[in-house]
């Protein structure tokens, strides 16, 4: 049968679809089924025999795992304090960046991205040194100003720990939500803006009124973004404090490598993980309709 430009077409696409098909079933789609299915098992990492337990490990990490539970709860307020601490400051960074001359706006844009390309070992390393309650930079300017009711253990003391944290991510990736709006703005018709300055719009009416709507799915964007990198914490939270003072900063990264590489409960780890992703699943999909409404009734 002979075969016409279209169908040649397409079955040239599908070739050329191939190899990234064969790399994403080989090292996304199959590991997770295998995983998915030994969390249905007693497996612990080390032997190949294992036998099928059902639901019995769910059950356990929704009937006696509260630890588990608190880990979600520490992953969720970071996630939900830093996006909206991210989306509002970047955003605001943005409009700010939005109306400097090109030599500034090339200088901040530098200057605020820089800290997004540092490894997180790198951050951890700087913001210790920093933190560190004795000689710390913080601490040592609270001094001087007489401040020294202000000085804290920022990181040892509870009830500071995972606000300091927040406070370090949102340092280093206010960045790239600054570059992410920035990017919308620039899409903004000019057009637009000066007939809306010509009709007598000052920057809060053309911030309220152009800016937020026109930029209201890359606030989409940025909230499934940064609330799915939240919920998967890990780096940050380990190199800081390693999850104390306490359990406070115990994110569930941080539970599962410990049940699986330290406890050898690589069966109970991947039920975690399991039910991790779901939850980041939903989080994403209440997102994403949310903002997809927003966008609809502003239209």
């Amino acid at each position: 049968m002979k075969l016409n430009y279209k169908q040649k077409n397409k079955i040239a696409g599908y070739f050329f679809l191939l190899p990234s098909a064969a790399f994403l079933f080989c090292f996304l789609l199959y590991p997770f089924c295998v995983s998915v299915f030994r969390s249905f098992t007693d497996w612990n990492g080390l032997k190949d025999e294992v036998a099928f337990v059902g639901v019995k490990n769910y059950v356990d990490l929704f009937t006696n795992n509260p630890d588990y539970w608190r880990s979600i709860g520490v992953n969720l307020k970071f996630s939900v304090v830093s996006t909206l601490i991210q989306t509002v400051l970047g955003f605001l960074l943005a409009f700010a960046v939005y109306y400097m001359g090109k030599r500034w706006q090339t200088f901040y844009k530098v200057s605020l991205y820089i800290p997004v390309i540092l490894p997180a070992s790198v951050v951890a390393v700087m913001w210790r040194f920093m933190l560190n309650p004795d000689t710390g930079l913080i601490n040592t300017v609270l001094r001087m100003l007489h401040l020294d009711g202000l000085t804290r253990a920022w990181l040892g003391d509870s009830s500071t720990a995972l606000n300091t944290i927040i406070a370090v991510n949102t340092w280093q990736y206010i960045g790239f939500t600054m570059v992410l709006f920035y990017i919308a703005m620039q899409n903004i018709s000019l057009d637009v803006l000066e007939s809306a300055a010509i009709d007598g719009a000052n920057k809060w009416d053309l911030l309220v009124k152009f800016f937020l709507p026109l930029t209201a799915g890359t606030t989409t964007t940025n909230v499934i973004l940064s609330i799915t990198g939240g919920m998967k914490s890990f780096g940050l939270f380990y190199m800081l404090t390693g999850g104390g003072p306490g359990d406070v900063t115990r994110v569930v990264s941080m539970r599962i490598y410990t049940t699986a590489f330290t406890d050898y409960k690589f069966y109970r780890a991947l039920a975690m993980a399991s039910v991790l992703f779901v939850i980041i699943l939903v989080l994403t999909l209440v997102s994403r309709y949310i903002g997809n409404k927003c966008n609809y009734e502003e239209q």
